[in-house]
């Protein structure tokens, strides 16, 4: 707190004091208590529970059923009334997945509320979950409930040069799927253009029934013959199938060709030898998959025959010959049942394991799934077990028994389909269907003219349930547009198909919920309490002469000359040379932020020129004017804003260039800001992660922190507090990549929430900011602006809550808004017009700015010499 002092005396000390001031205060304080850790017993509900205080189970219904196929709690609420702020928390944990992530949702008659708070749940301990929310119109009867996030997707809208489209009308297909689901095929589907048509139009994934197995490629010694197995892989070229490799040697000796039987010792190990290389040099890298040992643990030809190191010399040479196929131990009666000993989930790990110490690179599990009567809480409990190996997992030969009627077919195949697409672990789905004149291995889908049976109508029923329908809807101010669909196309994880599956029989257990509602009084009592507290302080003076004798009476007169708290705004080069801006900004703000002129594409457009012409000059305004600045940004993981020259770079070329890019740009502002944004939106995109590898972040940030030890280093995001319903930057997610950088030594010591809203939610934004605050490192809105889809007015009420939000929480140190000016207006929100006249949402700035500065104080020393006031601090 800076301040001048007038008076016949000298300032001899300043003495802090606290103020108690909700001593006249009826209503409830606010808790600011969060928690991150996954805990093994729930904390005692905040609030006392609030509005639900003694009210469990009675307004409590933990059995809420949902026809997607899991269970969620939920909490029926009477008579919530508009413009109140309901604060609510909760411990929650899940039981039938390693991790989901849960958000709450509320429900009225009138309005659904998609997300009021989120969490990132994990099996077997609590975690908690804060949130939020304030109704539109008045509601009778409200569920709150919790449930498996659905994933969510966001497309971000551009034109051919770059620009950000706002408004556009999208219209979305789901056209393929990210989750392999697909069959077998034979022989059968050649030439059959019906059955080509009808596979194509469901399946995504296909494996050769028999084709590829030794008996039918070389029956003969010596007279290999890949024919038939061409002509089905050009069938899976031609529709852009994937395609699993099953198999290349199968240990049953029944099938085996006859002449391998009669084979020993080294003619047999020259055999397998040419097998091998045969069959891997002729299909290199077209199988994602190769089952190598079919069915080891029940048989072992081979390794009765060539020793113990059979199967290890197999999968041995089988990566060596193809690199980027996954390879698979596929196996029967591991899934379906626990009563066959040479299969167990236990025997499966322990062979699993003692291949890999063998130096097998074995990164594949193969369940075959030949059910007759599913157990499906075994089926369950054994896909865990499993899970634990952190290997994917595939379903490779789901069928039901033939014993079967057709009918109870289809209801056990129904069960295995959703407890396998379900399970986070399970990465892929084959079914064991291939359609022959005289029927199909146990179970058909269609009968010979592709008339579905009972199984082929449960298939196209899930098929048609697993996929996302026809969304359309408008472009945001960003150029965005979100919505909840089942992840498809190469451009996500496919674990996280699985993962955030709606079908999975998750359920959610909860405890110490509470609820508290604040007016809008009290919620801005609670705002001023701790400006009042945080942002301010008693300060008293003790005034002597030259002497030092106390001064009575003193006259003193005191005034604020610059602020504590680091209140800013974008700047563009726009203000360059433009004394009447300048003026206007440095009346105002004492920290700024680049907006786009230390990016990558404005300081090196071409390759090798580097150019800081226009961030000098920046500069030199910024240090004459004694503002601090933030380093906005050194890169941004958004592909569609890096140079276009180095979109073009891969490997070895890509990471000189990113060093020389920190190098070049730390060495030349070394010191002179205080923070730097490093890996701009690193939860939503990853261009350098995809091409560098999953430390490149990591070495972004370590290699920032040794150029420039006094800068503190950001994760910079979006859509974390400005709503929850992002999967990519839901709090927690920022939280644990934080967390993650931390733990292989970045020193990543700064949260930077953008803020760019559309409609505020108070109270999860500040939920949001309480879990943030277990980090206990410095908190800053980076970027605020309202959209620019809103009048300039309401722009104005949402700004005007969001600052007092943002201001009023003890732990944000820092708010810089997104406000430069440019000719043709500001990216969102301009605080003026282009003659430097208030906007609205100025008016809000210069009242919030006059309000939190402690005006000229005047007054008189009391009988000790001393006097007191209430200032900001500065």
């Amino acid at each position: 707190m800076k301040y001048t002092l007038t008076s016949a005396g000298f300032l001899v000390c300043f003495v802090l004091l606290g103020a108690s001031l909700a001593a006249s205060y009826d209503g409830p304080l606010y808790d600011f208590t969060a928690y991150t850790e996954c805990k093994e017993l729930p904390e005692q509900p905040l609030y006392n529970g609030g509005l639900l205080k003694n009210q469990l189970p009675e307004n409590f219904s933990s059995i809420a059923h949902f026809s997607t196929g899991f269970y969620t709690p939920a909490f029926i609420l009477h008579n919530l009334t508009p413009g109140t702020i309901y604060c609510f928390s909760i411990w929650l944990k899940i039981e039938g997945a390693n991790s989901a992530h849960v958000r709450a949702s509320l429900k009225t008659e009138n309005s659904v509320y998609n997300c009021v708070g989120s969490a990132a749940a994990k099996q077997g301990c609590w975690s908690f979950l804060k949130g939020g929310f304030v109704l539109d119109s008045p509601s009778n009867l409200s569920i709150l409930f919790f449930q498996e996030r659905k994933r969510a997707v966001t497309i971000h809208a551009a034109d051919g040069s770059g620009d950000t489209l706002q408004g556009a009308e999208i219209t979305i297909e789901q056209v393929s799927k990210d989750f392999p689901f697909g069959s077998a095929i034979a022989s059968t589907i050649l030439g059959n253009l019906p059955y080509q048509k009808w596979f194509v139009e469901r399946f995504n994934a296909a494996v050769f029934e028999n084709e590829l197995k030794w008996y039918a490629t070389e029956p003969e010694q010596g007279k290999i013959n890949y024919t038939i197995a061409d002509q089905m892989m050009e069938f899976v070229r031609a529709n852009q199938l994937i395609a699993r490799g099953h198999n290349i040697f199968w240990e049953d000796p029944r099938y085996t060709p006859a002449w391998v039987r009669s084979l020993t010792g080294p003619a047999l190990q020259s055999a397998v030898n040419s097998r091998i290389q045969s069959l891997m040099n002729k299909y290199k890298e077209e199988f994602i998959h190769w089952d190598v040992s079919n069915e080891m643990l029940h048989f072992d030809f081979y390794e009765q025959r060539l020793g113990h190191d059979a199967t290890l010399h197999f999968y041995e040479t089988a990566h060596q010959s193809d690199p980027l196929a996954t390879l698979f131990m596929n196996e029967f009666n591991v899934v379906e049942t626990c009563s066959d000993e040479n299969s167990t989930v236990d025997r499966y790990i322990s062979r699993l394991r003692e291949l890999k110490r063998g130096g097998v690179l074995m990164d594949g599990i193969g369940l075959e799934s030949h059910f007759t009567v599913p157990n499906l809480p075994l089926m369950r409990a054994i896909l865990d077990k499993l899970a634990t190996l952190n290997l994917p997992i595939w379903l490779t030969e789901v069928d039901i028994s033939g014993k079967l009627d057709k009918e109870t077919q289809a209801v056990y195949l129904e069960q295995v389909l959703r407890e396998g697409f379900s399970h986070p672990s399970v990465n892929g789905i084959m079914l064991w269907t291939a359609l022959h004149p005289n029927g199909c291995y146990q179970m058909c889908l269609t009968d010979n003219n592709l008339q579905n049976l009972p199984a082929g109508n449960i298939v196209d029923k899930l098929l048609k349930e697993w996929q996302t329908g026809e969304v359309t809807g408008h472009t945001d101010g960003h150029g965005s547009f979100s919505f909840y669909g089942f992840l498809d196309g190469p451009l996500y994880d496919f674990t996280a198909c699985t993962e955030n599956s709606d079908d999975r029989d998750i359920n959610i257990d909860v405890a110490s919920a509470s609820l508290q509602p604040f007016t809008e009084h009290q919620w801005r009592f609670n705002q001023q309490y701790i400006i009042n507290t945080e942002r301010k302080r008693a300060v008293t003076m003790h005034v002597t002469n030259g002497h030092g004798d106390i001064l009575q009476g003193a006259v003193i007169k005191i005034k604020q000359v610059s602020k504590d708290f680091p209140l800013g705004s974008a700047i563009a080069s726009t203000i360059l040379g433009n004394l009447p801006y300048q003026k206007w900004f440095v009346k105002r703000f004492n920290a700024a932020v680049f907006e786009n002129e230390l990016k990558w594409y404005a300081t090196e457009a071409e390759q090798g020129k580097v150019n800081y012409t226009v961030a000098d000059q920046m500069m030199e305004f910024v240090r004459a004017n004694k503002l601090i600045v933030r380093g906005h940004n050194i890169f941004w993981e958004n592909p569609k804003y890096n140079p276009t020259w180095v979109r073009n770079l891969t490997g070895f070329q890509l990471q000189s260039a990113v060093n020389s890019r920190i190098q070049s740009l730390m060495n030349k502002y070394k010191e002179e800001f205080i923070h730097w944004d490093v890996s701009n939106e690193i939860l939503d995109f990853d261009f350098y992660e995809q091409r560098l590898g999953p430390k490149a972040a990591l070495h972004f940030f370590q290699t920032a922190h040794q150029s420039d030890p006094l800068a503190t280093l950001f994760m910079n995001e979006y859509n974390v507090v400005e709503t929850c319903s992002d999967v990519n930057s839901m709090v927690d997610s920022y939280i644990s990549r934080l967390r993650e950088l931390r733990r292989s030594g970045v020193s990543t010591d700064g949260i930077g929430l953008q803020g760019h809203f559309t409609v505020p939610n108070l109270p999860l934004m500040r939920a949001i900011i309480d879990k943030m605050t277990t980090l206990k490192l410095p908190i800053w809105l980076t970027e605020v602006d309202i959209s620019s889809k809103l009048s300039k007015e309401k722009q104005a009420v949402y700004l005007e809550q969001v600052l007092r939000e943002g201001f009023s929480h003890p732990s944000v140190s820092g708010i810089m808004l997104w406000a430069a000016l440019h000719p043709n207006g500001c990216y969102q929100m301009c605080l003026t017009d282009n003659n430097l006249q208030n906007l609205p949402a100025g008016d809000v700035v210069d009242k919030l700015l006059k309000e939190c500065q402690t005006g000229e104080v005047t007054g008189h020393t009391d009988a000790h010499g001393s006097y007191s006031f209430y200032g900001f601090l500065g």
